[in-house]
């Protein structure tokens, strides 16, 4: 797993924590090589079930500041 790789995923451990991590779609599709994981990355973004629009922007600075090259 690359670099890009573990930096994004410790980064979602720190917020979700590392059991949720690993069930996650994200940590399966970047195990499979699959880098196409905007979508499940940015969902992510619920508290206490309901959707957080805060969240969800913190999720996207992150995906393209730590991801994207």
């Amino acid at each position: 797993m690359g670099e890009r790789n573990a930096i994004l995923l410790g980064t979602l451990a720190y917020n979700i924590g590392p059991g949720a991590v690993n069930k996650s779609t994200v940590y399966k599709k970047l195990k499979r090589g699959d880098r196409n994981i905007y979508k499940e990355y940015t969902a992510h973004c619920r508290y206490k079930g309901k959707f957080h629009r805060q969240l969800h922007e913190r999720r996207q600075v992150e995906y393209f500041a730590l991801f994207v090259p």
